[in-house]
């Protein structure tokens, strides 16, 4: 068992930068991935996602430590345990960062890493149905298309938030992004298009893709990765380079496991540390997310129609039959993004969903609903996930200030490891989410969308002061699903890898993931992750970057929205 190239994680990097590496002929390249092959039929059906989170053969189904910032709760944290990784449950918006996310990469030493440098890749990466322009790809493997669940209820929401002053924008991925719009999904003919659907359908003879393996160490000669070890024994030899592709807590946790990672720490655990290296588990980043509900009689309006049973089973037949239906689309279609200070650079991503659900596992509601509806639960998602109808509205903080750590909770590979967000630990975060909070309220009582809504519900219902408003926070927050930053690429002193996401201080050993980017980006990571990984092959295999584009200019500072 040994190759040229040992990819640990066959997840939303890990997929696509084995397919690059696999064109060069001349190589061998090998997945070493610790869930299925992720061609379950509820991965590739876009509204199968409730049946993928939670389920323990396809979600990690990782926990938080208890939250200071949120009165104490634990926070659920699904994570992909597949082939695609967490791109088989996620909500597949196609969403990359804004342009000063990546020049604040760049502007901070890291050579390749703008926005000019990187929207190349982008466009490689990107398979566009409808977009034809500078900004977008026709032609990569990472199809896109607009979501198909739009209807009234998402043109009501847009039509408010215009109302109020926002700008409608035909595409979060062109120039602007301050603003409301439809959204494009990571979805074709009908078809999730999870990293390893994309990437993976037709796998050449060079590569070998080995499921069912849980990496358990890295295995080291001296400072030098040379391949990697299972859990039952087995190694993986990597005759040039191991590849780290385990996402922002699993990725950590590995480096750690194998000796790398704050010493102190890995001493406590028993475990000789090869590199002190104290960013290992620091900077976690989230999009907290703060969830607003509204009540409504409308289930005709509601994608909460769908949870019974006769409702599921003619949607799942459609379906089936040609990809088309709702259960053919992304259930995030409206999102609106809003900016205080600067127009380029949004503090707030808010998705409105056309139904009421609490998706922090075990707070949630399970209530006596009529036996057809509790039916298709179970069918649709296996009970795990009430929903009903109304409005939720979730605002997304883009660039906490609150970060948090991973660590180990012991040398057991087979253990979750300590994920310590920090949640609301900072009080600009606070002061931002209630700004936000005012701001959404303006939207959700126009009568644009009020005429579908009876009001807050829950907590929010009687928030009326400040001191309210935060407790009502603290209460309905939880993961904007977006963790990333655990083993950053980054020119300061705790840098984890340089400016090719090689681990410093450890030879033929890279990270390619959401872990190593610098910082929290302003939107869905899915895109910006591919997008690494494209650039990591042509690292990899010295091949040249592509010419930096520069197609647009941002618009003025002065058309912010002030709320």
């Amino acid at each position: 068992m040994e190759f040229d190239y040992v990819i640990a994680g066959g997840g939303s990097a890990g997929c696509a930068l084995a397919a690059r590496l696999a064109e060069d002929p001349g190589v061998s390249v090998c997945i070493v991935e610790a869930g299925g092959p992720g061609r379950d039929l509820f991965i590739r059906m876009p509204a199968g996602n409730g049946f993928v989170f939670g389920n323990p053969k396809l979600d990690w189904g990782y926990h938080s430590e208890p939250q200071g910032g949120l009165n104490g709760r634990s926070i659920y944290f699904a994570r992909g345990k597949a082939l695609g990784g967490s791109s088989i449950v996620n909500g597949m918006i196609y969403m990359r960062g804004v342009e000063s996310d990546y020049e604040q990469w760049r502007q901070s030493g890291l050579r390749g890493w703008g926005y000019a440098d990187l929207l190349p890749y982008f466009k490689r990466a990107e398979g566009s149905r409808d977009r034809r322009d500078d900004w977008h790809g026709t032609d990569g493997p990472l199809k896109t298309e607009p979501s198909v669940n739009f209807g009234t209820l998402e043109r009501a929401f847009i039509d408010a938030a215009l109302a109020v002053g926002h700008r409608e924008l035909d595409d979060f991925n062109g120039p602007d992004r301050t603003g409301v719009a439809r959204t494009d999904s990571t979805v074709s003919r009908g078809v999730r298009q999870s990293s390893a659907i994309a990437y993976l359908s037709q796998r050449p003879k060079n590569l070998t893709v080995l499921t069912r393996r849980h990496v358990a160490r890295l295995v080291l000669d001296g400072r030098r990765a040379v391949g990697v070890e299972t859990t039952d024994g087995e190694v993986i030899r990597a005759r040039r380079e191991v590849i780290v592709c385990q996402g922002a807590f699993g990725t950590p946790q590995l480096l750690m496991l194998s000796g790398i990672g704050p010493a102190e720490h890995l001493r406590a655990h028993g475990i000789e540390p090869v590199l002190d290296a104290p960013g290992v588990g620091t900077n976690l980043a989230d999009h907290v997310d703060v969830s607003m509900q509204y009540a409504s009689d409308r289930i005709d309006l509601s994608t909460a129609r769908y949870q019974r049973l006769d409702r599921a089973a003619l949607l799942m037949g459609r379906w089936l039959l040609n990809g088309s239906g709702p259960g053919g689309g992304a259930l995030f279609s409206a999102v609106l993004f809003h900016a205080f200070e600067d127009v380029t650079l949004p503090e707030l991503q808010v998705f409105m969903t056309p139904m009421i659900i609490d998706e922090n596992l075990g707070s949630g509601d399970r209530d006596n609903a009529p036996l057809l509806q509790r039916l298709g639960r179970r069918l649709l998602v296996r009970g795990r996930k009430v929903a009903r109808p109304g409005l939720q509205i979730d605002i997304n903080l883009e660039r906490p200030q609150s970060l948090g750590t991973v660590r180990l909770r012991s040398a057991d590979p087979l253990d979750h490891p300590r994920i310590d967000p920090n949640f609301l630990s900072h009080p600009a975060d606070i002061d931002t989410l209630v700004r936000g909070v005012a701001a959404m309220r303006a939207v959700m009582t126009r009568p644009e969308i009020a005429r579908y809504h009876q009001g807050e519900i829950g907590v929010w219902k009687d928030a009326v002061d400040r001191a309210q408003v935060v407790e009502a926070i603290r209460e309905t927050a939880y993961t904007g699903h977006h963790p990333c930053s655990t083993a950053r690429m980054s020119t300061d002193l705790d840098a984890v890898l340089d400016d090719q996401l090689r681990v410093r201080g450890i030879d033929g050993l890279r990270v390619c993931d959401a872990a190593a980017m610098p910082t929290q980006i302003t939107g869905n990571l899915y895109a910006t992750v591919v997008a690494m990984a494209e650039k990591a092959a042509d690292m990899i295999l010295q091949r040249p970057a592509p010419p930096p584009e520069y197609p647009g200019e941002t618009p003025a500072a002065s058309e912010v929205i002030h709320a």
